[in-house]
């Protein structure tokens, strides 16, 4: 009788997609006055316009208060899950797409989002033009010109868009 270890084993040749962000390690955590350390500088960071100094005092609170207020959530000034995913949306637009592959002839929304990104004919067609410039862009970040958009590429879109 032979036995497996549990779950599926690794096959060479098996690419690993990275999905997560700078905020993935901290989306379950809740902030408010008095938090410190990495993940407050992380926040800071994000919010801008507050000193990044590790410390959750009143101006952090403010900022964040402003950032709910903006995106219509409740102004309470303490960062909860919910306001993580308001910041990873904003900062890693293609997060939800990086185990997609995208090549000509694909079609859908997230085609119509890289032509808008790269300044190509908006159709929703991943077409001739749509490949050329996924090269071009891929080339100038020193990424394999492919013209296939996986998930380094959306990773790149990431900071493109930003």
């Amino acid at each position: 009788m032979t036995t497996h270890a549990a779950g599926p084993r690794p096959h060479a040749g098996v690419a690993r997609v990275e999905v997560g962000t700078a905020y993935t390690a901290y989306k379950d955590l809740t902030l408010g006055l008095g938090s410190r350390g990495a993940v407050v500088r992380v926040l800071q960071r994000a919010l801008g316009g507050v000193p990044v100094d590790g410390v959750f005092g009143t101006v952090t609170r403010d900022r964040v208060a402003a950032l709910q207020r903006s995106h219509a959530l409740e102004q309470s000034g303490v960062v909860t899950p919910e306001l993580w995913d308001v910041l990873e949306a904003r900062d890693f637009p293609f997060v939800g797409s990086r185990s997609t592959v995208l090549r000509v002839g694909d079609q859908g929304a997230q085609v119509l989002a890289v032509q808008r990104l790269l300044g190509v004919p908006a159709t929703g067609v991943f077409d001739l033009a749509t490949r050329e410039a996924v090269k071009a862009v891929q080339a100038r970040a020193g990424l394999a010109s492919t013209g296939v958009v996986a998930s380094r590429t959306w990773t790149l879109f990431d900071r493109l868009s930003a």
